[in-house]
């Protein structure tokens, strides 16, 4: 009986000192091992997408939030609009800029 006993206190001795080893892995290594985030979706740089954004530009008139999300969506394509020779006039218009700060969206100042 005392053989069994000590079998016993063995095993919970065992198990609580793996318990305190796993309490003692920081955070940020248990972090490192989970599985990464999906990468964000790469807008479709087509300037239709903006379409809701036609009047604003015309006419520097107040966008709605419909345009100033669409133009959150495609703020990784600005540099290639302003590439675009027919697109470039639009683009890099005042009312462009004016639009931009209302929906509060970076305009770019350096493009590659």
């Amino acid at each position: 009986m005392m053989k069994n006993f000590f079998g016993y206190a063995a095993a919970v001795a065992a198990m609580a000192a793996i318990s305190l080893l796993l309490a003692a892995v920081p955070p940020t290594l248990v972090k490192a091992q989970s599985p990464p985030p999906p990468p964000s979706p790469t807008p479709n740089c087509s300037v239709s997408e903006l379409s809701e954004c036609t009047i604003p530009f015309a006419f520097g008139s107040t966008p709605t939030p419909t345009c100033c999300a669409k133009l959150k969506q495609q703020q990784p394509c600005f540099c290639v609009y302003l590439k675009d020779p027919s697109l470039a006039q639009y683009v890099n218009s005042s009312n462009a800029r004016k639009i931009a700060a209302s929906c509060n969206v970076t305009y770019p100042t350096n493009c590659p």
